[in-house]
C-alpha cells in the first residue's frame, strides 16, 4: 500500500521511497570483487614522479566533484572531464590494487587560474589573477578495494610555460603519519588538446606557448606512463583513464576496535539499536578503506551482509552493510525478537573485533537533521533548508507556513503492520504498528501517515498547525514510548505558506535521482562529515544510506 497523498504530485513514490532505486537493482559482494580484480590486473610501469609546482594547497576537500568553489556553490565553466585513476602498488613482485590511499588532484580552469593563490599572471592575455580563499577545481578522494577513485571536473587550459596537464598526489597513512607520499602529473593528447582549446571558454588573448613535446615536466623517460586514455567529445564531454603504478608503504592491518558507547541510531546519535532502523558503529581499524554500497552491490534484491569484506554480527544475526570505513560502519539491523542487552561484533581480513553490549529496543525513534533542522520535503517537492546556509539546487530561504503538509523522515520508528524482507528493497509501504505522534512548537500535529518507505527510512506526513507563530519551532515525534532527539526544529514562516497553485509545482527535489534524494535530506552524512565522525562521539545526521 501507499501513504495518503501529499498532493497530487507527491507521494511516496516521488519523494523518498523509490531511495534506494527500489526496483531497479543496487548493489555484488565487494570483496569478490576486489579479488575478481587481483586476479586480472594487468601490471603497470612505475610512473615518473614530478614536481608538486608552486599551486599546490592541502585544501582536504573530500569530494569526487571538485568542478565548484564550496563557499559558492559556482562551477567553473569548461568541456566536462570525468577523470579516473587507477593505483597500483608495485612494492612486492606481483603488482596489487592500492586501497585506501588519498589520491589529491588539482588543476588550472579554462583560462590557466588557480584557486586559492595570491597574485599572479597565468598568461595568455589574463593578466594578475588573485584567488586567495577560493577552491575550485582541488579535492580528493579514496581509493576503493580496486585501488580507484573517480572525479568530475573540467577539462584543463593552460599557462605560461606549460601543457595542458592535472596535478596528482597520492599519501598512504598509517593513523596520522604519512607512510608514502607519491606525486606526479596527468597529460592528454594533443589532438583533444588543440580541440579543446579552440573553444570559447578556453580562448586567450595568445596561442598557448608550450605543448607536450616541449613541456619540461613531461620531457621525462615513460612519459606516456603519465598520459591518459580520453575518449568523448566536445558536446559530450570527455571521459580520461589512466593506472599509475609506484612503490607504497601501507598500514599493517589491526583488529577492529569497537569505541565504548560507540553503538547508536544513525541519524539521532542515541545509543543502542531496534531491528530494522539504520545503526552506526564507531571505532578504529573498522574497515581497511572507505567503502560506500554501490549500485552493484544488490544480491537479489537485498542489501548485503558483507561489504568491503567487512561483516557485522548484532546479537548473532547477520547485519546489513551500507558504509564502512576506518572509523565508522553503517548497517541497517537484522530482524530480531531478543530485547535487552546484546552483544555487536565487527570482523575484516584482520580479526573478529571486542564483543561491546548494546540495548536492542522496541523502538529507537530519530529525525533526520542538518544542523539541528529536520530535513522536511515541503507538499511541492522543495527540500526545506532551514539552515539558510548555501546548498546548491536548493534555496536558502526555504521555510513552511502554518497548515501546510510536510514530510519528515527519519529510522527507528519500530515494527510494521505487515513484516518487510530484511535487507530488502521494496516499492510499497508499510504502516508503522504503534500510533506515530508529532508536536511541532510543542502543539500536536495532525499526522496523515507514518510508516516504513525503503529500507530502514520512516516517512511521516504532517499538517504544520495552523496557530504556529514564526520562526524556529521544536520538532518531536513520539512512537511507543520512545521519543526522537531533543533539539530537532522546523523553521516557520506565515509568508512561506503555499497556495494551491504552488502546491500542484514541482520543485528542485523532483528533478534529483532517487539516491541524490536520499542525501539531500540530510539523513546521511556528506563523504566529508563522515570523515568527520570518530568514535566515541555521536554526531546528529549520522549517515543512513548513500549509494553514489
Amino acid at each position: 500500500m501507499q501513504p495518503p497523498l501529499l498532493t497530487q504530485t507527491q507521494s511516496r513514490r516521488t519523494t523518498l521511497a523509490s531511495l534506494l532505486g527500489a526496483g531497479a537493482g543496487l548493489f555484488i559482494p565487494a570483496w569478490n570483487e576486489t579479488i575478481e580484480a587481483a586476479e586480472t590486473l594487468t601490471c603497470v610501469g612505475t610512473a615518473p614522479t614530478t614536481t608538486e609546482g608552486p599551486y599546490w594547497v592541502d585544501e582536504k576537500l573530500f569530494r569526487s566533484d571538485i568542478r565548484t568553489d564550496p563557499a559558492n556553490g559556482v562551477a567553473r565553466a569548461g568541456i566536462p572531464l570525468a577523470l579516473t585513476i587507477n593505483l597500483q602498488n608495485l612494492a612486492t613482485s606481483t603488482c596489487t590494487p592500492l586501497s585506501g590511499a588519498y589520491v589529491d588532484i588539482w588543476h588550472c580552469d579554462a583560462k590557466g587560474i588557480y584557486s586559492d593563490e595570491p597574485a599572479y599572471n597565468p598568461g595568455g592575455g589574463t593578466g594578475t589573477v588573485v584567488t586567495t580563499g577560493q577552491k575550485f577545481l582541488r579535492g580528493y578522494q579514496i581509493t576503493d578495494d580496486n585501488g580507484q577513485v573517480k572525479f568530475t571536473t573540467i577539462y584543463p587550459g593552460w599557462y605560461s610555460g606549460r601543457t595542458i596537464h592535472i596535478h596528482i598526489r597520492v599519501r598512504t597513512y598509517s593513523g596520522t603519519s604519512v607512510l608514502s607520499n607519491f606525486v606526479s602529473q596527468i597529460f592528454f593528447d594533443e589532438a583533444i588538446n588543440n580541440l579543446v582549446m579552440k573553444e570559447s571558454d578556453y580562448t586567450r588573448t595568445t596561442n598557448r606557448d608550450t605543448t607536450n613535446n616541449s613541456d619540461m615536466i613531461y620531457q621525462v623517460a615513460n612519459n606516456t606512463r603519465m598520459l591518459a586514455s580520453t575518449t568523448g567529445s566536445i558536446a559530450a564531454g570527455y571521459s580520461a583513464t589512466i593506472t599509475l603504478g609506484a612503490t607504497f608503504r601501507t598500514a599493517s592491518a589491526a583488529a577492529p576496535s569497537i569505541a565504548t558507547g560507540g553503538v547508536g541510531n544513525s541519524v539521532s546519535g542515541a545509543p543502542g539499536a531496534t531491528p530494522g532502523a539504520w545503526i552506526s558503529i564507531y571505532g578504529s581499524g573498522l574497515a581497511a578503506t572507505t567503502r560506500l554500497l554501490e549500485s552493484t552491490d544488490l544480491i537479489n534484491n537485498i542489501i548485503p551482509t558483507t561489504l568491503g569484506g567487512v561483516s557485522v554480527k548484532l546479537n548473532s544475526k547477520d547485519a546489513f552493510l551500507q558504509y564502512i570505513s576506518p572509523s565508522q560502519i553503517n548497517i541497517l539491523a537484522p530482524a530480531d525478537a531478543s530485547r535487552g542487552t546484546v552483544t555487536l561484533t565487527v570482523t575484516n581480513a584482520a580479526g573478529t573485533s571486542n564483543a561491546v553490549s548494546t540495548t536492542l529496543l522496541d523502538v529507537l525513534p530519530g529525525l533526520s537533521v542538518l544542523s539541528n533542522y529536520v530535513r522536511a520535503v515541503r507538499s511541492d517537492g522543495v527540500i526545506i533548508n532551514g539552515t539558510g546556509a548555501i546548498e546548491a539546487g536548493y534555496p536558502t530561504t526555504a521555510a513552511v507556513g502554518p497548515g501546510d503538509i510536510i514530510s519528515l523522515f527519519g529510522t527507528g520508528f519500530g515494527k510494521t503492520n505487515e513484516a518487510e524482507t530484511g535487507g530488502a528493497v521494496f516499492t510499497g509501504a508499510y504502516p508503522t504498528a504503534n500510533e506515530v505522534r508529532v508536536t511541532i512548537g510543542g502543539q500536536m500535529a495532525k499526522v496523515l501517515f507514518a510508516g516504513l518507505v525503503g529500507p530502514g527510512l520512516n516517512q511521516i506526513n504532517v499538517v504544520v498547525p495552523a496557530t504556529l507563530a514564526d520562526g524556529d519551532q521544536p520538532v518531536l515525534a513520539t512512537v511507543a514510548g520512545g521519543s526522537t532527539q531533543a533539539g530537532a526544529l522546523l523553521k516557520v514562516a506565515a509568508s512561506a505558506k503555499l497556495t494551491a497553485a504552488l502546491q500542484s509545482r514541482r520543485g528542485p527535489f523532483h528533478a534529483l535521482s532517487t539516491i541524490e534524494r536520499m542525501i539531500a535530506l540530510g539523513g546521511l552524512l556528506t563523504p566529508e562529515q563522515r570523515l568527520e565522525a570518530s568514535a566515541p562521539h555521536h554526531k546528529p545526521g549520522a549517515c543512513l544510506v548513500q549509494l553514489a
